[in-house]
């Protein structure tokens, strides 16, 4: 069976950035889940008041059986690909098997069942005022956002669903503190990985 870890923390807390160091050297051996194939699409709704931080706009059935799949390491695991400039699915990809997979998202978690599915859970801890900034800084850089947008968006629905993420705080099984800067936490949360791997025989 494989090794899941759920990596979850409010949004802009570094949850891509924590995959993406823990993945180096790990490459052959490691998939990543993301949370953002598995909207459902907004349909009708205009794009700019649907509550894409909303638990209901998430296919939950869908990552519970991703995740199930890749534990046992099933196939075919297809996956959702999901096209935010259209808001909606445009077709699926196959997820090969691998020895380690990483899930991570800011809200899934708020379910108990997918908490329940994956073997540990870290959660990267970062102060809201820093993650909004941050935030603010992505959205305008690489998705062309003004400041209006994004804090107008962060005020109706990101910070209520920051709250609801921080609440699951302490059923996590590793707190990463980032504020400023968790490469040292990642390094050894890496070697952890590669530990657990050799425990198991799969290096």
């Amino acid at each position: 069976m494989a090794l899941v870890i759920g990596v979850t923390g409010i949004s802009g807390s570094g949850k891509s950035r924590l995959c993406a160091l823990l993945e180096e050297g790990l490459e052959q051996e490691l998939t990543i889940i993301c949370q953002d194939s598995f909207y459902k699409g907004c349909g009708n709704i205009d794009p700019d008041v649907y509550n894409f931080d909303d638990l209901d706009s998430l296919d939950l059935e869908s990552i519970r059986l991703a995740i199930h799949n890749c534990k046992n390491r099933q196939q075919p695991n297809e996956i959702p690909v999901y096209d935010h400039s259209k808001h909606g699915r445009v077709g699926y990809r196959n997820l090969p098997p691998s020895q380690v997979v990483l899930v991570e998202g800011h809200m899934m978690f708020q379910d108990a069942a997918i908490r329940a599915a994956v073997d540990y859970l870290l959660f990267v801890d970062t102060d809201m005022d820093i993650a909004i900034v941050r935030r603010l800084k992505r959205d305008i850089a690489e998705r062309g956002r003004n400041v209006n947008e994004v804090t107008s968006r962060y005020m109706r629905h990101v910070r209520q669903a920051s709250l609801k993420t921080l609440a699951i705080r302490n059923q996590a099984d590793f707190i990463i503190p980032n504020n400023d800067s968790f490469t040292n936490a990642a390094g050894l949360l890496r070697r952890h990985i590669e530990f657990l791997l050799k425990e198991k025989g799969a290096r």
